[in-house]
């Protein structure tokens, strides 16, 4: 397996909104990362990442495997990952320590796993059948975020870090960020925490903007970086050495050159660091058995009914139950159903690129839109993106970006019915819509994998 020391430097997640002032500025970043599933769902965006690695190495970021699932990852979702992955020549893959769905339950949302023994085998199963599907090159586990805590909890975050490296042979991209934001919300310290974490396992570093709502601290991705938390990251790689950088930036860009200064302060910080050792990754700390034990099996349908049953409380539209408040708090998962319609929003976009042009105006419509919509079992962000559609139609300004996103979804998939999920359009399809000045007719032939071509024709 390639090494991760290969990528050095500091790089920016590539985002439409800094795509012309990093073009007309490459030298600014190293490297840029691209979101896997804003890829995989964009095809426009996976051919501007193709396109991007003529200046850059390109880093794939997954989001949705969903690692930490007791009942196993999407083997077609992995091999998509690693069919992206293979086209970008990326030099590092990386996911999350998490789980998005459970069971038949998309979460959409990047939930913390139980610190638990059964949580370390399911993900150490789940890790080694990803990375069958991956190119050979170096898969990184990420911390997470916390927006609720599991009251079963064996081991506590850097212990159980410790443990998943040994478990899967993989190395740490370690979110500084989210490394400040559990402890400062559990009133820990965080450069105690850091300290604890296997920062010889540490491969790569993420770091990121946050804001206090409610006496909790959120690493938004949307803000600068606060004192403390750049303190913090200065502490990890005078600890770690001098290992590649992404800052993190998803919104309230601002002018660009703010952001390129901040690029600036993290290049110093890690030209003044000594080298990072080149080392080779520990294989496993144990190979699955061909047969699971009894006790293995029932943690693992322990761990599967939890991860259900949690999924219901934070998608379903009805208030949680009152013995899921018992466990959790009102707050630790009011909080998180909040986070998880604002992400709603974030899955649904990619998939609307004219109606995304409008930025804020969209995305309060989207809020209203979804508020009352149940999040579909299959394809959400298809789905709640046809219902964004369907909204953004009654808005004259907005009515024709809409129409040309439905058009070239139409295309592609069978809009829903009611409250049922989006499907894949197998047959070819030819459609057009039409305005005072030019038709547009959209042109796809058979297969779920055939491109989409559009044809504009000036009415005379």
């Amino acid at each position: 397996m390639a090494d991760a020391t290969s990528l050095s430097g500091i790089g920016l997640g590539h985002r439409p909104e800094l795509a012309t002032d990093l073009l007309a500025a490459p030298g600014t970043v190293d490297f840029v990362e691209v979101v896997a599933e804003a890829c995989l769902a964009n095809r426009a965006l996976r051919r501007e990442a193709i396109a991007l690695r003529a200046i850059w190495p390109i880093v794939v970021h997954g989001v949705k495997l969903s690692l930490g699932s007791a009942d196993g990852i999407r083997d077609e979702h992995a091999r998509r990952l690693g069919g992206l992955a293979r086209e970008l020549c990326a030099p590092i893959v990386s996911e999350h320590v998490s789980f998005t769905r459970g069971g038949d339950r998309e979460i959409g949302h990047l939930t913390r796993v139980p610190y638990t023994r059964a949580a370390l085998g399911v993900l150490a199963r789940n890790v080694a059948a990803v990375r069958r599907r991956l190119p050979d090159v170096p898969f990184l586990l990420e911390n997470t975020a916390e927006t609720l805590a599991w009251p079963e909890d064996e081991f506590d975050e850097p212990d159980f870090h410790a443990r998943l490296v040994r478990a899967t042979g993989c190395e740490l991209l370690l979110d500084v960020g989210n490394l400040y934001a559990n402890a400062v919300n559990a009133g820990r310290d965080p450069h105690l925490e850091l300290s604890r974490f296997p920062l010889d396992r540490v491969a790569m570093l993420h770091v990121a903007g946050g804001a206090w709502e409610d006496r909790f601290y959120f690493d938004t991705h949307a803000d600068p970086i606060a004192p403390a938390v750049f303190a913090l990251l200065e502490d990890a790689i005078a600890r770690v050495g001098a290992v590649p950088i992404l800052l993190e930036r998803d919104g309230g860009f601002g002018p660009f050159a703010e952001l390129a200064q901040e690029v600036q302060r993290l290049r110093a910080v890690v030209q003044g660091a000594v080298p990072r050792p080149g080392r080779s990754v520990d294989p496993p700390a144990g190979q699955a058995p061909s047969s699971r034990g009894a006790a293995e099996v029932d943690g693992c349908a322990g761990l599967l009914a939890d991860q259900r049953e949690l999924a219901g409380a934070l998608i379903d539209l009805e208030a949680p139950s009152a013995a899921l408040v018992r466990r959790f708090g009102t707050a630790a998962l009011e909080r998180t159903r909040t986070i998880l319609a604002r992400k709603r929003i974030d899955d649904a976009l990619p998939h609307l690129p004219r109606l995304s042009a409008s930025g804020c105006r969209v995305r309060e419509l989207a809020w209203t839109a979804l508020a009352t919509r149940p999040r579909a079992s299959v394809r959400a962000s298809l789905t709640d993106a046809w219902r964004i559609i369907e909204a953004a139609r009654a808005e004259p300004d907005l009515h024709d970006a809409a129409d040309l996103d439905a058009l070239v979804l139409r295309a592609r998939f069978l809009a829903p019915r009611g409250d049922d999920a989006v499907r894949v359009r197998h047959a070819p399809f030819v459609g057009r819509i039409s305005s005072p000045r030019q038709s547009i007719w959209a042109v796809k032939g058979p297969g779920t994998t055939a491109r989409v071509h559009l044809v504009h024709r000036l009415v005379r």
